[in-house]
């Protein structure tokens, strides 16, 4: 399937309309901060994104996993993602091939990870919304 080893890079990205805000939270824990296309709409406010990849990511999984709602299934299944990458490392040096095995692994959580944020609705959705009514009679 692949002609050499593929590359599996944690991205985590915050993006909003709020460049102050998103200053505030770059002042302190770095990435990269910039702008995002051109909205195609009059009316819509340009908006800017941080970016972390690799160690920077997993250093704000880390601070911010805690706190999220939404998105901690993505936080929990990258966090397994970057420990299961530290004992299985390339063959030889950084750079080396990574085992077959390994490579259909790593896809299973890039697999996995898209499904997360695939739009639209799940399987289960329809259950989730039952059992939140069944709580508020």
């Amino acid at each position: 399937m692949y002609n050499r080893s593929p590359e599996h890079i944690i991205r985590v990205q915050v993006a909003n309309t709020n460049l102050d805000g998103l200053k505030a939270i770059h002042a302190v824990y770095g990435g990269s901060l910039k702008a995002m296309t051109t909205p195609n709409r009059p009316r819509s406010r340009q908006a800017y994104k941080i970016t972390w990849n690799s160690s920077k990511a997993e250093r704000i999984l880390g601070i911010v996993g805690p706190y999220l709602i939404l998105k901690r299934p993505h936080c929990c299944l990258l966090l397994d993602f970057l420990r299961h990458r530290q004992k299985n490392k390339r063959l030889g040096s950084s750079h080396g091939p990574l085992d077959p095995k390994e490579i259909a692994i790593r896809d299973d959580y890039h697999r996995r990870i898209k499904e997360l944020n695939r739009k639209g609705p799940r399987e289960g959705d329809a259950q989730a919304y039952d059992d939140l009514a069944n709580l508020n009679p």
